[in-house]
């Protein structure tokens, strides 16, 4: 199991039970999805936040939105494993509705409250740049 992810951090989500029939007992499985996970956040934190303070981060001192992230994508990578007939329609949505939310988030579309990334003691902040001309009707 990651050092970030503790095994609390699945019980609103998923029973200990499920999660053990999922994995099979095997906590490679766990682990992998959970790096996959972490690494899906980080990447689409990486630009405007400071990614490494977020994750040093533990227990009730963990952003709560940052561990549901990891543990939704975690759970979702884990039902992979299983037909999908049997991966519950909250798994597949909570994984879109995550993906949605860190890409609005990478895209500098969302914000949220988290340690920002410094450069030289200057808040790195991501600009948008372009216009769109006009739009007219050109008649000849």
């Amino acid at each position: 199991m990651s050092t970030y992810i503790t095994q609390d951090d699945y019980l609103p989500m998923i029973t200990d039970k499920r999660l053990t029939q999922i994995i099979e007992s095997d906590t490679v499985l766990l682990d992998y999805a959970e790096l996959t996970a972490i690494s899906i956040v980080r990447d689409a934190l990486h630009v405007l936040y400071d990614v490494d303070a977020i994750f040093a981060l533990t227990g009730t001192n963990r952003h709560p939105q940052v561990v549901r992230w990891c543990v939704t994508l975690a759970i979702y990578f884990l039902y992979e494993r299983v037909p999908e007939a049997v991966t519950p329609q909250r798994v597949s949505d909570n994984y879109t509705l995550t993906l949605e939310t860190l890409t609005g988030i990478e895209d500098a579309k969302k914000s949220v409250d988290l340690p920002r990334k410094t450069v030289d003691d200057e808040t790195v902040t991501k600009f948008r740049w372009g216009s769109q001309l006009p739009r007219g009707h050109n008649i000849n």
